[in-house]
């Protein structure tokens, strides 16, 4: 599947296997959404980096709930010890109850999100009957395991983090990567926006800020690179008329990997304007490329960043509040002292570390069971 949660369980997958010896199997999905809501969209791409390959082909279909029934089947024939189920919407939710019931085993609950970001995909008494019956709970950041914690006090849960993604930028300089793009000025920051395009990202007020930071960057470009799931035309016209389209730099479309590499190296800082958020692997992305990042006070984002030095904590409830954090970042960023705190901070949140805080939960889990 593309998106960065599917790559995200991949790469778990694989440092649980490779790290800590798990031996595991994959029951991905082929598809979430009937094509019909995806207008001839592509629902896969290629994994970067894929080395690692685990028995199993995708056949769950969120939409079909018999492709749930034989996933549950084959897991319970399988001879499995547990069940983990990725979770990030409430639609989820269902196929999460029907594998504890059907298998028979402890299922543990990856929460992404516990909110969904997209209120009405929430679906909060499908969630709750779906925890009452999970054997476990890992998250990503303090802010939704503060929110798990509060709402279920009595489930076992296990607080872990999103890992920094290794990049491999192939010798790719700035300067390059800017060539690429068509960036020739250099007297203003080049910012990147990454990503899906949903409302709760904020993207409209990023570029709403743009005239404010053109008035003291004059040079400064804005990189929207990623697949807008609101009309694109709608954001064509708010930035002509807001005056900013020598300032920002459209790239329609999922990113390829060989494109990634590009949009990030030529940033002098990745923005995240999120109006909702719990976590993001943009910022985990970000920091593989040794590039800082500004984000907003929302939900648990602020958890990644160490501020002033990673990158910055910045009000983003209105463009000139948004554009004013920006300026202020600039004007006391130190490139190399940024890129030695990004670098310990790699180290502290690697992918191997990850594995182990899981692998240990997982086992604590079963042993119960057991």
């Amino acid at each position: 599947m593309k998106g960065g949660i599917s790559r995200f369980s991949h790469d778990l997958a694989g440092a649980l296997h490779e790290q800590q010896g798990v031996c595991l199997r994959l029951y991905p999905f082929r598809r979430l959404y009937p094509r019909l809501l995806f207008s001839g969209r592509s629902f896969a791409e290629p994994l970067p980096g894929a080395d690692i390959s685990f028995p199993g082909q995708a056949t769950l279909e969120l939409f079909r709930p018999l492709s749930w029934l034989r996933c549950a089947r084959d897991i319970r024939s399988d001879g499995h010890d547990v069940v983990v189920v990725s979770f990030w919407s409430g639609l989820l939710a269902p196929l999460s109850v029907l594998m504890a019931v059907m298998t028979g085993l402890p299922v543990v609950i990856l929460m992404h999100n516990y909110r969904s970001h997209e209120r009405l995909l929430d679906l909060p008494l499908l969630k709750r009957l779906m925890l009452k019956r999970a054997a476990g709970v890992v998250t990503l950041s303090g802010y939704v395991h503060r929110q798990v914690a509060s709402d279920y006090p009595g489930l076992r849960s296990r607080r872990l983090f999103h890992p920094v993604y290794e990049s491999q930028p192939a010798g790719l300089t700035a300067l390059a990567a800017r060539k690429r793009l068509g960036i020739e000025r250099h007297d203003g920051p080049v910012l990147l926006f990454f990503g899906y395009v949903r409302h709760y990202k904020g993207l409209d007020v990023l570029v709403r800020a743009m005239p404010h930071l053109a008035s003291v960057f004059p040079g400064v470009q804005l990189v929207i690179a990623g697949e807008f799931f609101e009309p694109v035309e709608r954001y064509r016209s708010l930035v002509s008329s807001v005056g900013a389209g020598s300032h920002v730099r459209m790239l329609p479309g999922f990113v390829p990997d060989e494109m990634v590499s590009v949009v990030f190296m030529a940033a002098d800082a990745v923005v995240l304007p999120y109006r909702r958020a719990s976590q993001s692997g943009v910022v985990q992305q970000a920091y593989g490329y040794e590039r800082p990042v500004i984000v907003s006070r929302a939900g648990g984002l602020s958890e990644s960043v160490v501020d002033g030095k990673t990158g910055s904590v910045v009000d983003a409830s209105l463009p000139g509040l948004l554009a004013s954090g920006i300026i202020r970042f600039f004007g006391s960023w130190d490139r190399e002292r940024s890129r030695r705190a990004i670098r310990a901070y790699r180290q502290q949140h690697s992918w191997d570390r990850l594995a182990s805080g899981c692998a240990d939960f997982l086992r604590e889990v079963v042993d119960e069971r057991c």
